[in-house]
């Protein structure tokens, strides 16, 4: 019955039924059975009523997309299970992924959320291992186009939560809140990374929990409607998290002049236009409303502690764009780091005690 499952899994869908009756039919060999599946019609119409049927899914339907984080907010307060799924529809999962990340939540009472090695459907190129995000704002996918190998296969800390395929505690949304419905789609697990981040939520990343994504599935990876919500969730996270800073504003510039000139090469300058101009009207509505930040800017600990994840999740950027023959190198962040090369790894005495709230390193050992 609803409600009575240890799991509940959160699928958004919109368009490619092809693909979630694949994603569907991975989590029917899942050896972990004690989940139902919640699945989020954002729009789709009346093939996704005849899917969930199909193979027994509770329904939330709404008339029209709107969007992958309303679809998940929908979907949480459709679903009581103590454990929460969130899914993409065109991903499929290992049969042994719940097993293996339900025990991680169940042995790790520290540990509030976890994902798994996420690879291309090639099955040889890494799509994720844990996302990182930079000082100057942008977001990147740890090992996103390399091949897979032993720098992947080693149990960490997480920076930051994609939401391919994470498994949550339900405590999490209720201490951190639920995802931001103004991201819409794209960025807001960036964002819900932040605010875990500050509410001293931990996650963990499992690499024997091996999920295969399509990627682009509902827009495709260089649409002009993508390239417009990127653009305008990038300068809204920038907005609503990061503090006013001569340090950061150099980095944020930059960043925005690689993300246009990636637009013009392109040919999505009117994308970009036109998700600039949509932040601007965003952030005109959030200051009359509900207001753009989510915490205080004179608590200087916080500001300093948030730097300092900043840097340590920037330099693991870094780390994994090095790793890879300079041919290659994605060129964004090649070029973001030839101007603002990341902090060197500090030196840590012998027993010293870690700065409050900063991330361990990449490839960190989780106790």
């Amino acid at each position: 019955m609803p409600g009575n499952r240890k799991v509940s899994v959160i699928i958004p869908t919109w368009k490619r039924g092809d693909l979630l009756r694949r994603c569907l039919q991975s989590l029917r060999r899942q050896s972990f059975c004690d989940y139902e599946v919640v699945l989020v019609s954002n729009g789709a119409g009346e093939w996704a009523e005849s899917v969930a049927r199909e193979f027994g899914c509770r329904l939330v339907s709404f008339a029209a997309n709107r969007g992958f984080a309303a679809a998940v907010n929908a979907g949480l307060a459709a679903s009581q299970s103590p454990l929460v799924l969130i899914l993409n529809d065109d991903a499929e999962l290992d049969p042994a992924w719940l097993e293996k990340t339900v025990a991680e939540l169940e042995e790790h009472q520290a540990i509030s959320l976890c994902c798994g090695k996420i690879l291309k459907p090639d099955g040889r190129t890494v799509d994720d291992a844990g996302g990182a995000l930079a000082m100057g704002g942008g977001a990147w996918r740890l090992g996103h186009g390399r091949a897979d190998g032993p720098a992947f296969a080693h149990r960490r800390f997480l920076f930051a939560v994609s939401l391919t395929a994470a498994l949550f505690r339900r405590s999490v949304f209720e201490q951190a809140g639920t995802l931001d419905e103004r991201f819409v789609s794209y960025l807001e697990d960036v964002d819900f990374s932040i605010r875990l981040w500050r509410a001293g939520l931990r996650g963990a990343y499992v690499p024997q929990a091996v999920a295969w994504h399509r990627g682009g599935g509902s827009l495709g990876e260089d649409s002009p409607e993508r390239f417009r919500l990127m653009t305008r969730n990038q300068l809204f996270l920038l907005a609503k998290h990061y503090p006013a800073s001569f340090r950061l504003a150099g980095r944020a510039l930059w960043a925005q002049i690689l993300w246009l000139g990636m637009a013009v090469r392109k040919r999505r300058f009117t994308a970009y236009l036109a998700g600039a101009g949509q932040c601007l009207g965003l952030l005109c509505a959030s200051f009359l409303g509900q207001g753009i930040r989510s915490r205080k800017e004179g608590r200087q600990k916080q500001r300093r502690a948030f730097l300092e994840w900043l840097r340590v999740s920037e330099r693991a950027i870094y780390e994994d764009i090095q790793a890879r023959p300079r041919p290659e190198q994605d060129a964004y962040w090649r070029l973001y780091f030839s101007l603002f090369p990341p902090h060197p790894r500090p030196v840590q005495p012998a027993g010293a005690a870690a700065e409050p709230g900063a991330s361990p390193p990449l490839g960190a050992p989780l106790p």
